[in-house]
């Protein structure tokens, strides 16, 4: 196992201090050690999400030209007014499908 030397502030120190206190880590060293675990899943926590968001900035470009939208409730209203209408749709193909009791 590696030895390093590390600086910590007055106020980190006394959180390893207390950390130890508490019973769940024996010594500094574990303190430090779940410190950097936690670091380094954050770090690939964040090199996952960041790649993720970088398909999906892919994908909306590979959907081809934006459109305009003056009205954005506008908009949406009309979004929801379609997706109600396949809603109703499939709903109506599902009880045409199912025998009536």
């Amino acid at each position: 196992m590696a030895t390093r030397n590390i600086n910590l502030t007055d106020e980190l120190d006394e959180f390893v201090t207390a950390q130890i206190k508490t019973g769940q880590y024996q010594n500094a060293s574990e303190v430090m050690r779940a410190g950097l675990r936690l670091l380094y899943a954050q770090q690939e926590e964040r090199a996952f999400k960041l790649a993720a968001l970088k398909v999906a900035i892919q994908e909306g470009i590979d959907s081809g030209p934006g459109i305009e939208i003056d009205d954005v409730d506008a908009f949406f209203d009309q979004m929801m007014d379609e997706i109600d209408a396949e809603v109703s749709a499939e709903e109506a193909a599902a009880a045409a499908r199912t025998p009536a009791e």
